[in-house]
Parts: C-alpha cells; structure tokens; sequence
C-alpha cells in the first residue's frame, strides 16, 4: 500500500486560516448572549478570574466572547489559545474548537492564578464538552450569516449591483467583482486616496458636482444618493450610475466604514428619455392635428352651402381621418406597405386633391413609423400653408425601388401658393430631414419652390423587410367591427321621439352633444353617467334604450351591458377604440368615434324597433 501524502505544516495552517476566513466572523460583535455564557459557565467552574472564546488568526487572536482580559485582541504569540493551536490539541485549560471537518479554529481557554497545574481528565472533559456547545452555537450563527449572505448576493446580482466599501482609517477602497464588471476599476483593494480615488472614474463633468453633493448628504445623515455619468462608452452613448452608501461608526462615534453600492442605469434613463421624446412628440401630433382639424373646418365651411351639408360633410372628413389613424397605429406597430402609410396620411385629408403611386413595398416597424410621420408632417404643412390649402392644389406621392435595394420617394405639391423657405428651421423640419433620414438609414431633403414645396425621401435596404408579418388567427375576432357607419345615417323623421335614453360617456362636451342632439330629435334623456360606479346606480331608473361608451376612465362598461342584458333592456355601444377594447360577446350596434347624432339616433332607431 502507498503511504498516504504528507501535508506540510504550512499547508494545514493555510487550510485552517481559510477555514475561519470563510466563516466570516472575525472582527464581528463581541459577548453576544449565547457565547457570554458559555465563557461565564467556563469561568465560574473552574473559578478562574479569565476566559474566552478565542479564534486565532494568523498573527493575532480575537476573543469573541470573553470575561477578565483587558480586550478582545491579543498578539498570538504566547497566547494560551495559540499554544492550544500549535499543539492541535489541549493544553492546560484550553482545549480546541473545530470545525466539521476537524480544523481548529480557535480555542475555550481558562486560566488565571491557581490553575498552573495539569488539567485533570475530568477537567479537560468538562471543557470539551463546553467547547462542544460553543462550535454548535458557532456554526448555526454562521450558517445563518452564509444563508443571510447568499440571500443578499442574490439580491445584489438579480438587481445588477456592485458593492464596494471605504476602509476609513486604513483609508483603502475594496472593489468587489461585481462592481468591477459594472465600472470596469480592478478588483481588490485600492488606495482611497482619502476618499477621492473613485471619483477619478467618473464622467469629468459630473465629477465636481458629484463630490459636493454626496459630502453634503454624508454630513446631514451620514448616507448618500446620486445618479451621475461615467466616460462615454466606445459608441459615444452616455452610462450611468446610480450609487448609494452609508457610513459606519464605530464604539466612539467616529467614521470608520463607508459601505455603498452602484447600480448601471443606463438602459433605465434611456427609456426614460424615449419617453419623454415620445410625449415630446405625441404634444406636437396633437397639436398639428388639432390645426388639420381646423383646417379641414375652414375648408368644408368654405365649401358647404348649409349648415347642415357642412356638419355632414365636416363628419365623414373627421371620420376618414380615424380610420387614417388606424392604419397609422398599425404601421408603427407591426410595419406596413408604404401604399397603406401614404394612404393613411393623405387620404383623410383631402381625397379629391392627392393621389400616391408606387410598387408595392413592405417596410419594417421602425421605418414606417419614421415614414408615416415624416408624410404626416408634410401633409401638415401642405394643409396649413401648401397646396392643400388652396382648393385647386394638388399633392402627389410617388416612389421607386433604388439599385441598393431600398426606395427614394418624392413628394410634390403643385397648385398652390408659392412655397416660401422658413427662416429658422422648425420641429417638423427636423423630424423629417434627421429623423426620418436617420431611422430609414437613408436622407430626407425639403426644396421650398415657387411651383410648392417638394421632398426626396430616401430609405436603405434595410428600411424594406421581405414579407408583411402574419396576423395571428386569434387576433381578428378581437378587433371592434363598426355596425352603424357613417354612410349609415337615414333614420324616419320622429322614429326615436319619445323615447326616454341614459347615457353613459365620460367626456363631458362628447355628452352635452349628444343629450343636445339627441333631444332635437324628441328623445327624453334620464341621466348621463360618467363613470361606472354612477352608471350601475342609474340602470334602476325608467328608460328605453342606453348609450354606452365602452370604456370609462380606464374602466370597462361590460358590466352594466351585463345587467342591461339580464334586464332585457336594448343598448348601444360608442367606442373610441379600434380593437380589444370594447366589450364582445354582446348583441348590440357599435358606433365608432368621431360619430355624429345621427349615427347613435340610428342605432337606437334599431335596437328598439323603430328603424
């Protein structure tokens, strides 16, 4: 048989440091409870005026719990609990305290005048047995520290931290690997600097204002918050950080850790900056919407030789600027055939004057959300100044496949005033030329001629995807099929006149309209509700037939449909929403917005059988 390997000393006491590193306890809070009172029991049986639970560490021992020693530190040289350590066994009255796997990690010593003779066996016993309890006190602590431990690494990984800590008398900064990976500074220990060191890693525009800011916390309430910069990446973009910290104090008061840690927020204040971009942008469709609107008005006004033939005919415009949006929504979303998109934008506005032409091209997502509002924003200006404010202009669309495998599209006003050059350079001018250009990986390019204005639009080949994405088979019965359209208005003069209506709708000016209109044609109105709490009181009251709009401040109408239903009792449904957000399953006429009075007296006409 071979002999077994021959450990060095050396390596046993390398083994053995690492054993009690691991346990993590060095340094930790002194005479807790349960080991105070092993110590004291140690003590009072022997009677000796000193004894301790020792840990020895490579030059020192540290006492963990103790009675009669002038503090928790010694040299372990000639320390009872070192010789106890070198003998790897008892020596006088001290005797080891092991690990599972046999390690001594420290010592129970007793000693003091009277106890310079041998330890009997019974004396060593008893302090064995002592030790015993102190190894199971010890190792059930520090399994609950590893458990609490790996509880907070977990946390610390799964939120992206790192954590680092300022040593403030030794004045060293200890690096985690976590916080390595996030703000690329070495692992370890590295000179504080007296405390500056970190902030030479930082952005060098945030760095003076940052180290103002986080003395000022300390100095109030000893913790500090920031969001701040590092270098810019390889790619220019910004990181950022966000970093938080706490000093520790130690018996005297006085600072003797800074524990902290750093979150990468980058890809958070990148979202948080597209949405503010994005509510940036929804504030100026709004806007040139409201003036299309206005416009689209003026025109009709100038064109409509009644009051009545103006509503009509200003209705159905407003109607096609919906289902335009619609189709916007969809082309943002899932992509769409440029045909659709230039539909979507110009066939709402002015149908008789704008015509677009083209092969068919399917573009990716992003691409046509950057064309529909480039077109849209062209479409804007050629209605507020261009040749769609004018009766006799004109606009036309048309493009081209290019050779690299994309398309270069051209807008041309013709008809209308002469287009006049801004002289500073507007919101809807940079959408076009840097956005629009930069999303489609191509140019945009506005002329201002006296013939009106014109536009070169190009986009790359990778702006044009193969094939429009498939419709999932579930996703069409979910969608809000419209049942009394616009075309759809002939009602029999006093076919609803006295019958009594409640309305339920939460926009006060789409209600007043309504209860007017609705009221000019012989219906009695018994209440509008706008919201579903006031709604679901009121469906005791005595009324023929309800008006509901189908969602009510974020809440859906379906209930008081179902009780509606339960009681027999026909309704309407007015909807805003072009799928999944009206209730179904519903046998009952659905309305779209923009409607008009005529559209909801002809549903109600229907489900009370007066049509």
């Amino acid at each position: 048989m071979e002999d077994a390997p021959i450990v060095s000393d050396d390596r046993q006491e390398a083994a053995r440091l690492n054993a009690l590193r691991a346990l993590d306890i060095l340094d930790s809070a002194v005479n807790e409870p349960r080991f105070l009172r092993l110590v004291r029991l140690a003590a009072r049986l022997f009677d000796a005026p000193k004894a301790a639970i020792a840990l020895v560490d490579k030059d020192r021992v540290w006492r963990k719990a103790y009675v009669g020693y002038a503090s928790p530190e010694s040299p372990r040289a000639g320390d009872l609990a070192g010789q106890v350590i070198a003998a790897n066994g008892p020596v006088a009255l001290g005797v080891p305290i092991r690990n599972d796997q046999g390690q001594a990690l420290g010592a129970l010593v007793v000693e003091g005048p009277g106890l310079n003779g041998p330890a009997s066996d019974e004396d060593l016993q008893a302090l064995e047995d002592l030790a015993a309890l102190a190894t199971e006190v010890l190792t059930v602590r520090c399994r609950a520290l590893n458990l609490e431990a790996e509880r907070l690494n977990l946390a610390i990984s799964a939120a992206s931290l790192g954590e680092f800590e300022w040593d403030i008398k030794r004045d060293v900064f200890k690096i985690s690997p976590r916080l390595a990976k996030i703000s690329d500074i070495e692992p370890g220990e590295i000179p504080a600097e007296n405390g500056q060191a970190l902030y030479r890693f930082l952005h060098p525009d945030d760095q003076a204002w940052l180290k103002e800011s986080i003395d000022e916390q300390l100095a109030e309430a000893d913790r500090y918050e920031a969001e701040y910069r590092r270098p810019n990446g390889p790619d220019g973009r910004e990181i950022w950080n966000q970093g938080s910290g706490v000093i520790l104090r130690d018996a005297d008061g006085e600072p003797a850790y800074l524990i902290g840690v750093v979150q990468d927020i980058t890809e958070r204040r990148a979202e948080e900056d597209q949405r503010e971009n994005l509510v940036a942008e929804l504030d100026h469709r709004i806007k040139n919407l409201l003036a299309v609107v206005q416009s689209v008005a003026a025109q009709s006004a100038r064109k409509s030789a009644s009051l009545d033939v103006f509503l009509k005919t200003f209705a159905a415009r407003l109607k096609s600027m919906s289902s335009a949006h619609d189709l916007l929504t969809a082309a943002r979303w899932r992509g769409a055939t440029l045909a659709r998109i230039a539909a979507a934008e110009l066939g709402g506005l002015a149908p008789t004057q704008t015509r677009w032409d083209g092969p068919e091209l399917f573009l990716t997502p992003r691409a046509a959300s950057a064309l529909s509002l480039a077109l849209h924003e062209l479409a804007v200006n050629a209605m507020r100044y261009g040749s769609l404010s004018s009766e006799n202009g004109k606009v036309e669309v048309v493009w081209r496949r290019t050779p690299e495998g994309g398309f270069a599209l051209e807008w041309l006003e013709t008809g209308g005033p002469p287009a006049v050059a801004p002289t500073t350079k507007g919101f809807g001018a940079t959408l076009i030329e840097d956005v629009a250009g930069r999303e489609l990986g191509g140019s945009a390019k506005i002329n201002y001629r006296s013939s009106g204005v014109t536009a070169m639009i190009q986009g790359a080949a990778e702006a044009l995807a193969d094939a429009p994405p498939v419709e999932p088979a579930e996703v069409a019965p979910e969608r809000i099929v419209e049942t009394v359209v616009a075309a759809d208005e002939t009602v029999r003069p006093g076919a609803i006149a006295g019958l009594k209506v409640l309305i339920v709708e939460d926009s006060l000016l789409l209600a007043l309209e309504l209860e007017a209109g609705l009221e000019d044609a012989g219906v009695v109105v018994v209440g509008c509700a706008a919201e579903l709490s006031e709604a679901l009181s009121m469906v005791e009251m005595d009324f023929d037939v309800a008006v509901l709009d189908a969602d009510l401040n974020g809440q859906s109408v379906a209930p008081v449909a179902e009780i509606l239903r339960s009681m027999g009792r026909p309704f309407v449904f007015a909807t805003g929403y072009a799928d999944k957000a009206a209730p179904m399953g519903f046998d009952a006429p659905i309305v779209r917005k923009p409607y008009n009075v005529h559209q909801i007296a002809r549903a109600v006409a229907g489900v009370t059988g007066r049509a």
